[in-house]
């Protein structure tokens, strides 16, 4: 038996190399990858176009406007003299971020028994940008507002003791400094190994089908089992030394801290890469040509990166997508990665996952082993 997977393991590595494209796919791609996406990522959203309608023109409507500048997360750089004008940068796009204040802010700034108002306007097409200027902007009033409040007078003295009675302090565990690379770079090693550990075995059986060697190793010994083993064994090493080539990449030239056992992610790797091959053999039992195969797998990776957690945590889906994420790989695989490179998981931390994936991968084996019985059909 090991004979005989030996030389299919041989015949796939000689047809592989020959397969120009899907060899530039291989090794161009997920650096490829890593580095646009590390590109697209940047340092987060800052520096926010925003327009401003100041029709108080006092200092202290000047100090709220200086106070946006100098928080890094907008650029007040459009002044207009109206709301129509706020408005029509808003509809054009130019601005995401506008900010109206009325011709009383500063007096009822002052005032004891009034408080003081000023509009803001987002731009609700970009949701991501939109929520994370309503949180900056919140922070930035309450700062403005406890400055304002610690101003000499009694008054002031007495609100602001009321303000800081409460001392909330929040601290980020995991990611301390809340980059969003350290978590965005990892989910994209995990996206870029299902591309691998798909499109590569989906392709094995049916270009044999297409090359009309098919019939071929039907008259042979070998087994179905054994067939399936000899041609994933490629797709495994190749999926495998793309997972090293991408880490290394993350941990040394992007920097990325590595808080577990790096020994457990290897492993554990190996075992996910197994697991989600069979996604990629059983599309290659059931499609006829190449086409079919690669229209199939690229479904099928879409429909994983989106299950997996990255777009919305799996935890806030509907039941029912909830449940069809079960079956996609790419969930396990991803909190896996995400407890040992974060979190520091040890083994024991992690029997839900490798649990999971190993009845995936039982199912999954069995019935690409079923579909390719010695029959032609």
């Amino acid at each position: 038996m090991l004979s005989r997977i030996g030389n299919m393991l041989w015949k796939e590595g000689v047809q592989f190399l020959r397969y120009r494209l899907l060899l530039i796919f291989v090794l161009g791609f997920p650096v490829f990858n890593l580095v646009s996406a590390e590109g697209a990522i940047g340092e987060g959203i800052k520096h926010i176009p925003t327009a401003v309608c100041d029709q108080d023109l006092s200092a202290d409507s000047r100090g709220l406007v200086r106070m946006l500048r100098n928080s890094r997360y907008f650029d007040p750089d459009y002044h207009v003299g109206s709301q129509a004008e706020l408005e029509q940068l808003l509809e054009t796009g130019e601005v995401k971020v506008g900010l109206f204040v009325p011709q009383d802010f500063g007096a009822k700034l002052t005032a004891e028994d009034r408080g003081a108002t000023a509009q803001v306007l987002l731009d609700g097409t970009e949701t991501t940008t939109a929520l994370l200027a309503q949180a900056y902007l919140e922070e930035t009033a309450y700062e403005y507002v406890r400055q304002m409040l610690g101003r000499g007078s009694a008054g002031g003295v007495m609100a602001i003791g009321e303000l800081e009675r409460v001392d909330a302090r929040s601290r980020a565990w995991f990611n301390e400094d809340l980059r969003e690379k350290t978590l965005d770079l990892p989910d994209e090693l995990a996206d870029s190994l299902v591309l691998l550990a798909v499109f590569v075995p989906a392709l094995l059986i049916t270009r044999e089908r297409e090359a009309g060697t098919l019939e071929h190793l039907f008259v042979t010994p070998m087994r179905s089992i054994e067939m399936i083993v000899g041609k994933g064994l490629l797709a495994f090493v190749v999926a495998y030394f793309g997972f090293v080539g991408m880490l290394a990449l993350l941990v040394f030239y992007f920097q990325i801290s590595f808080q577990g056992s790096l020994a457990l992610l290897m492993v554990l790797t190996a075992y996910y890469i197994l697991v989600e091959m069979g996604w990629g053999l059983l599309i290659s039992t059931i499609a006829r040509t190449q086409g079919q195969s690669l229209m199939g797998a690229y479904i099928l990776c879409v429909v994983e990166i989106i299950l997996s957690g990255r777009v919305l945590p799996v935890a806030y889906m509907p039941r029912m997508t909830q449940a069809v994420s079960l079956v996609m790989p790419n969930r396990h695989y991803t909190a896996i990665l995400r407890g040992i490179m974060l979190k520091d998981y040890a083994l024991v931390d992690l029997w839900p996952q490798l649990a999971s994936l190993a009845v995936l991968g039982v199912v999954l084996y069995s019935v690409a082993a079923f579909r390719l019985r010695k029959r032609l059909d």
